[in-house]
C-alpha cells in the first residue's frame, strides 16, 4: 500500500486530499481538508496575488505537507490552476514554496484541467455521450466524453469567483446584472462549436458549487442517500435553485438547506453558468460527479505504477473486498454460483443483463459485514455496501445491492420501502426478493469455504426445479442447508426446489 497527498492550490481554496492506494488498482480518501482563500478575488482585480494571499497560501502550504508528514505520506504532488496560470507574480509563490517548503508547484494548463476531470469520470461513471462540466473559482473546464475518450475539452477563463466579482452577485441580485451576466455567459458558449455538434446524452458536473447544487436539490427532495457521486438530477431541477438563489440576499442563502455557508457569495454566479449551459445546448439530465481533478491525478497516478482493470465496478468491489479483508475466494465462489443460477433460471424471474451488476456487488459483498462484527452480518454488509463509494453503480443499483447482499442469511430482512421510496418501487423489491432466495442457495453452496462444488445445472420442471449439483468431495452439509430456502423459493417461484448430487 502507498499513501499519496494531493494539493490543490485552486482560484476558490486550497485543498489537500490523502489516499491510501492499493496495489489492486483502488484507493481509499483518508483525510480531505479544505481552506478558503479565494486567490481569484485578487486575479480579477488586477492580476496580482496580494502579498497577504501569498502568505496565507504558503502558511496552508506547510499546514498542509506537515499533515501528510504526520500520517506518512510517501508521495505529494501540489497542483495549481487558474489562479497562478493568470497571475503575474505567480512565479513568486512558486519560488518560496520551493525555497521555503521545499515543495514543487505544477501550474496545469486548462486543457490539463479538463482533462484529469474526465479521467476522474471516465474511471467512476459509466458514459457515452457526455458533457463533462467543472465550474471553479477562476475558470470553467468543458470536455466532450465520447465511448471513453476525450474528444474535445476546452478552458474558459471565468468562474464562480471572478464572475460574482465581475457582476456584483456576492450579496442582492439586480435583474441587470443577472441578465449580463446571463448575455456574457450565452456568448462565451456559442463560441465554441464542439458544444453544439455533439448532441450530448447528460451534462456531468464536477467541482464544489456544482456538488452543492446537487445537496440543495436532495434536502428539497428528502432524498434518502447523502451521496454526491452519481446523483441525477434535471435541468429543471437546476433552473428551480437558478431561481431560488437569486431571489434571496447573501444572509437568506446562507439559511439554505444544503448550501455552504462559505460558498453562499459566489454561489448564484455557479449555478447561472449551469443553467444557462443546459437550456443553452437543451440537455435535461445532469448527474453529479463526486470526483474531478484531485482524483484524476491519483488514477494518472495508479496507471502509472500499478497494472489496473479498466472495469469501473470491479476495480472498486476489489477495493472493498481488500478494505475489510474479506475471503475472496469464497466471495468468488458464491458469485459464480449466484450468476449460474440467474442465468439458468432466467425464465422463471425474467429478470434480464441489467441486475447482472446489481448480483455481482451483493454476491461478492456479501460478507463484508463480517469485519463490523459476524453475528448480524448481512444488516452490516448493507450498511457498508450504501457507504463504501462504489463507482459504476447508479444509486438504485447500489440500494438494490445493498437489500440484495442483507438478504442472503435473513427470511425476514425487510426493504423499507417508504425510507428509499425515492430511489426503488415495488417491482425493484420484487426482483431483490426473487434473485435474493439464489444468493441464500449460493451461499450455502459453498458454506465450507473450500470449492467444493464444480458445476451445476438447473432443470425447470412444471412443479419443480431440480439442481444438479458436480463436486469434488461430499457435500450433504450444503445442500441440508441450501434446502433451508425450500419454503422460501416455492413461495417465491411456485416451485418445489430439488438440489442434487450428479450420479
Amino acid at each position: 500500500m502507498e499513501r499519496l497527498g494531493i494539493i490543490d492550490i485552486g482560484s476558490n481554496s486550497v485543498r489537500l486530499v490523502l489516499c491510501d492506494i492499493k496495489k489492486c488498482g483502488s484507493f481509499k480518501i483518508i483525510d480531505d481538508i479544505k481552506e478558503s482563500i479565494r486567490l481569484g478575488e485578487d486575479i480579477e482585480l488586477n492580476n496580482i496575488l496580494s502579498e497577504e494571499k501569498i502568505a496565507t497560501t504558503l502558511n496552508t502550504l506547510n499546514t498542509f505537507k506537515t499533515l501528510c508528514m504526520a500520517l506518512n505520506a510517501d508521495k505529494i504532488i501540489v497542483v495549481a490552476t487558474e489562479a497562478l496560470r493568470k497571475a503575474s507574480n505567480g512565479e513568486k509563490l512558486i519560488d518560496l514554496a520551493k525555497s521555503n517548503l521545499d515543495m514543487d508547484i505544477k501550474v496545469l494548463e486548462g486543457s490539463e484541467e479538463a482533462k484529469y476531470d474526465a479521467l476522474a469520470v471516465m474511471n467512476s461513471i459509466y458514459t457515452k455521450n457526455s458533457l463533462i462540466v467543472d465550474i471553479g473559482g477562476a475558470s470553467t473546464e468543458l470536455a466532450w466524453i465520447y465511448n471513453g475518450k476525450v474528444k474535445e475539452c476546452t478552458s474558459l477563463p471565468f468562474g464562480a469567483v471572478n464572475l460574482t466579482k465581475r457582476y456584483n452577485l456576492y450579496d442582492i441580485i439586480k435583474p441587470s446584472d443577472d441578465n449580463d451576466l446571463r448575455n456574457f455567459l450565452i456568448t462565451q458558449y456559442k463560441s465554441i462549436p464542439w458544444l453544439f455538434e455533439a448532441n450530448f446524452d447528460e451534462i456531468i458536473g464536477i467541482g464544489g458549487s456544482i456538488r452543492n447544487i446537487g445537496k440543495i436539490d436532495r434536502k428539497r427532495k428528502r432524498y434518502p442517500l447523502d451521496i454526491a457521486h452519481n446523483y441525477e438530477l434535471t435541468s429543471y431541477d437546476v433552473s428551480e435553485i437558478y431561481y431560488l438563489v437569486k431571489s434571496k440576499n447573501l444572509k437568506q442563502r446562507m439559511k439554505i438547506e444544503g448550501l455552504s455557508k462559505d460558498r453562499a457569495d459566489i454561489f448564484v454566479a455557479a449555478v447561472s453558468s449551469l443553467n444557462t449551459l443546459a437550456e443553452l445546448l437543451n440537455i435535461t439530465n445532469i448527474r453529479i460527479s463526486g470526483k474531478g481533478l484531485r482524483e484524476g491525478l491519483i488514477f494518472e497516478y495508479m496507471k502509472s505504477k500499478y497494472d489496473i482493470t479498466d472495469n469501473i465496478l470491479d476495480s472498486s468491489l476489489e477495493g472493498v473486498l481488500e478494505s475489510h479483508d474479506m475471503n475472496k475466494e469464497h466471495a468468488r465462489n458464491v458469485y459464480n454460483i449466484s450468476m449460474k443460477l440467474f442465468s439458468d433460471l432466467k425464465p422463471l424471474h425474467k429478470l434480464d443483463e441489467s441486475f447482472n451488476n446489481i448480483l455481482k456487488t451483493a454476491a461478492l459483498l456479501h460478507d463484508s459485514g463480517i469485519s463490523i462484527r459476524y453475528y448480524d452480518h448481512h444488516k452490516h454488509s448493507f450498511y457498508i455496501i450504501i457507504n463504501s463509494q462504489i463507482n459504476g453503480l447508479s444509486h438504485k443499483e447500489l440500494v438494490m445491492s445493498a437489500y440484495l447482499a442483507a438478504s442472503h442469511r435473513n427470511n425476514d430482512f425487510q426493504v423499507n420501502l417508504c425510507h428509499f421510496s425515492g430511489i426503488i418501487n415495488r417491482m425493484d423489491v420484487e426482483s431483490i426478493t426473487k434473485v435474493g432466495v439464489l444468493l441464500r442457495i449460493a451461499e450455502s453452496l459453498d458454506r465450507s469455504m473450500i470449492g467444493a462444488l464444480k458445476a451445476l445445472s438447473c432443470s425447470i420442471n412444471k412443479d419443480s426445479v431440480e439442481i444438479k449439483i458436480h463436486a469434488n468431495k461430499d457435500m450433504s452439509l450444503e445442500i441440508k442447508d441450501a434446502l433451508k430456502t425450500k419454503n422460501a423459493f416455492e413461495e417465491i417461484y411456485g416451485k418445489e426446489l430439488i438440489i442434487d448430487i450428479e450420479k
